[in-house]
């Protein structure tokens, strides 16, 4: 009884304590959540207040800068600045329409930062602004500024003159017609002291105040706010980034008293709940575990002395059962999940090996097979295995198209039909997908093997019939022969790879094909890797090269574009893009290559263009870039980053890139060509052309392939004929690539085709030779 007791006693101790340090711990995470809650309020309200008064501060600013375009967008202030007339500004800005927009000064300055004529507000009337004021001299600045002077728009600059903070609006002055000419500045300037910006703080409620941005206080590089006791502080920015203003704003008092009072109160509720669960815990503890548990030690004991009695008692169950208590409840459904548990294990075993959709072998069954196989290969060398990979072809189209269904219903069909053609001993199995296998034993060596599959593919070939439907399909398949040498064990990875490599040779040589494994397959795949591991190597290392081939406009003899190459120098020569394009292409390196080649393009285009300012460079982009939602944002960074037109690059594409996705590549073609970018539609008519797709999207150039131009070698200019007639039709120009001969070319230009790019030219060539090149044409 006392170690019983003592038992209990300790364990509620322990249990106690273990509440004292639960009940510590809660309320120190408690309070700390308050604490950080509140800070994090705090925080949220101070941000929300400095957002709500910057936005307020914008909004004001944006009211003035379209006061600034309403009257610099129009033809009397374009008037004015060709032929300076007193009253224009005396009718226009009068001292009520400067005070009704809270402006105070008003100059407008020629191109070359002339000062042209101005007014100011002094002491509540309208005057003559004063050439000679710092006033002038800061707006004189701010319109010959560079940064703002290339954007030829309007904006705002901030600026601390003479005590006071002053807001800066600028436009420029041109006349109201589309794209006409800037002919100057207007700038207007308003005084953003504490009367003017009062009606602001009442809208905001919120008390703020305009500073100085001096003595480099602030890093402009940093974003973070500075706070002060009540007060937080962070710099404004206009147009030319961070300006010389700092704003300041009031915050509200900070809630320290309802901090003590939360922690106050969760300090009583954690002595609180540490009593009722320390005197929940002893009544549940110690009446409903601790003296049931002594119950059940003798009710033990009995059991083990009863069973000393019966020794020779069999039990019919993994537990026993005495009665019909709670524990003999709990033998019973111990029981009752053993046998459960048997059973499941049985149909995992059953369903690890099985396809659940059609009911055949999987791959763990397949490599089972492999190995029984070649064990009674061992036994019968005269046999002849083979595994057949057998993939379905356009699959997925089918699947697409005309439903999930559909491609269940076929995929079963199709397992039933093997299980018809091979022996009751061969087992079929279905990898995964639209993709099949079996392991073929042949007696007649390898022609057996052919034979088999001739009669496999005429089987699959025959039409299944679905809901009144009745759809066709062939299978492509990949044939490995199992040789194992003697004691060494075969690869059955290495085996399903080379059925599967002989099943991708089968579907490149068309439909409802077959082809044996043989070594120059793996070759292939081998190079095919390596070329990929050197592609990655000279994207890392910047070893991709750029040439360029002229286009030349034949009439006048002057170079109309260039078009970019990628050239890459490999082994002592060059990689055929032939080669090392379709590697990028499905290992997804085409986005990196291409967003090198536009970078060494727009790194060229300037001694082009020093050349001649009419210069253009073509760009070839694939269908992996146009689907990339960052291609626009990427392209217009990189030519907007070097300072060049955008016009001076143009995009070619072909069809192709126009298939998978026509919606998506239909807009991201109209943000190119809404970002300023020429768009070319390369190879025309080999691929797949739409005329509607020609007339909906905003190509406006077509490059004629260079297989209709051995066409009119021969004599045939049909095709020719066609395409140019069509491109004059919808307004397009067309470039002849291939161009090899006079011949050719002659017959192009009796087309009405005078834009030529051959090797009758000249051939693609590297930057210094090319400007080498157009330095001998004069």
């Amino acid at each position: 009884m006392w170690n019983r007791r003592s038992l209990r006693l300790k364990t509620l101790g322990i249990l106690g304590l273990l509440l004292c340090a639960v009940g510590a711990l809660s309320f120190a995470a408690s309070a700390w959540m308050l604490d950080s809650s509140l800070g994090d309020f705090e925080q949220r309200v101070a941000q929300e207040r400095v957002a709500r008064v910057a936005a307020a501060i914008q909004q004001d600013v944006s009211a003035r800068i379209r006061v600034a375009s309403d009257y610099g967008f129009w033809d009397d202030a374009a008037a004015f600045m060709s032929e300076p007339d007193e009253k224009f500004l005396t009718v226009n800005f009068t001292a009520e329409s400067l005070r009704n927009a809270q402006v105070s000064a008003v100059a407008f300055f020629a191109l070359d930062g002339h000062f042209h004529a101005g007014v100011e507000m002094r002491d509540g009337q309208r005057e003559t602004l004063d050439e000679t004021r710092p006033l002038v001299q800061r707006m004189r600045a701010l319109a010959m500024d560079q940064a703002l002077v290339s954007r030829s728009i309007g904006g705002d600059v901030k600026r601390w003159v003479d005590g006071r903070p002053m807001l800066m609006v600028f436009s420029p002055v041109r006349r109201t017609e589309r794209l006409s000419p800037q002919l100057g500045w207007l700038v207007m300037v308003q005084v953003m002291d504490e009367a003017n910006l009062r009606e602001l703080s009442l809208s905001t409620g919120s008390t703020f105040r305009l500073l100085p941005a001096a003595g480099g206080e602030l890093s402009p590089a940093s974003p973070a706010m500075t706070t002060a006791a009540a007060q937080i502080t962070q710099p404004l920015r206009d147009a030319l980034g961070e300006s010389e203003l700092l704003l300041q704003v009031d915050l509200p008092p900070a809630l320290e008293r309802q901090r003590q009072t939360g922690l106050l109160v969760l300090l009583l509720n954690s002595f609180v709940l540490v009593l009722l669960a320390g005197a929940a815990a002893v009544l549940l503890l110690d009446r409903l575990i601790l003296r049931r548990l002594a119950e059940f030690a003798r009710l033990a004991r009995r059991h083990r002395s009863a069973g000393r009695a019966r020794p020779g008692q069999a039990q019919a169950q993994r537990w026993p059962v005495q009665g019909q208590d709670e524990l003999d409840e709990l033998a019973l459904a111990l029981n009752g999940m053993v046998g459960s548990l048997d059973q499941a294990r049985a149909e995992l075993e059953r369903d690890v090996r099985t396809d659940a959709l059609t009911g055949l072998g999987n791959r763990r069954q397949l490599y089972e097979q492999i190995d029984q196989l070649l064990g009674q290969k061992a036994r019968h060398r005269e046999l002849t295995l083979a595994l057949l990979l057998i993939d379905l072809d356009d699959f997925k189209l089918l699947n697409d198209s005309l439903g999930h269904e559909l491609g269940n219903h076929l995929l079963v069909q199709t397992g039933q039909t093997l299980k018809k053609l091979v022996r009751a001993s061969d087992v079929v199995t279905r990898l995964g997908g639209d993709e099949f296998a079996l392991i073929y034993v042949a007696e007649k060596g390898e022609l057996g093997v052919l034979s088999f599959v001739r009669r496999l593919q005429q089987a699959l070939a025959q039409p299944v019939s679905y809901q009144d439907m009745e759809v066709t399909v062939t299978g492509s398949i990949g044939i490995a022969y199992l040789h194992a040498k003697p004691g060494q064990a075969i690869n059955k990875d290495d085996l399903l790879r080379n059925a599967e490599l002989a099943m991708y040779a089968a579907k490149r040589a068309g439909k409802g094909r077959y082809s044996l494994f043989n070594d120059a397959l793996l070759g292939d795949v081998q190079e095919r890797m390596l070329l990929e591991q050197q592609l990655r190597e000279c994207l890392r290392q910047d070893q991709l090269e750029v040439w360029f081939q002229p286009i030349l406009d034949v009439r006048t003899g002057e170079v109309a574009m260039f078009e970019a190459l990628a050239r890459w120098p490999l082994e002592g020569g060059y990689c055929s893009p032939a080669r090392f394009i379709p590697v990028a292409e499905e290992t997804g390196l085409i986005n990196e290559l291409g967003a090198a080649v536009a970078r060494k393009v727009i790194a060229a285009l300037p001694a082009l263009l020093a050349l001649d300012a009419r210069h253009v460079v073509n760009v070839n982009l694939s269908p992996r870039q146009l689907m990339s939602r960052h291609l626009v944002e990427q392209m217009c960074s990189l030519v907007d980053g070097a300072g060049l037109s955008r016009d001076s690059i143009h995009f070619e594409l072909t069809e192709s890139a126009l298939a998978s996705n026509a919606d998506f590549a239909k807009q991201q073609l109209d943000a190119l060509a809404a970002a300023g970018f020429h768009l070319h539609l390369d190879d025309f008519g080999t691929g797949y052309s739409s005329l509607h797709r020609l007339q909906s999207l905003p190509f406006s150039t077509l490059k004629l392939d260079r297989s209709f131009v051995v066409m009119l070698g021969q004599g045939d200019a049909r095709i020719a004929r066609s395409i140019i007639s069509l491109a004059e039709q919808l307004g397009l120009q067309v470039i002849a690539e291939g161009i090899e001969t006079l011949e050719q070319q002659e017959r192009l230009l009796d087309l009405g085709c005078h834009l030529i790019q051959g090797y009758l030219h000249a051939k693609p060539m590297p930057l210094p030779d090319l400007l080498e090149w157009l330095a001998r044409r004069g």
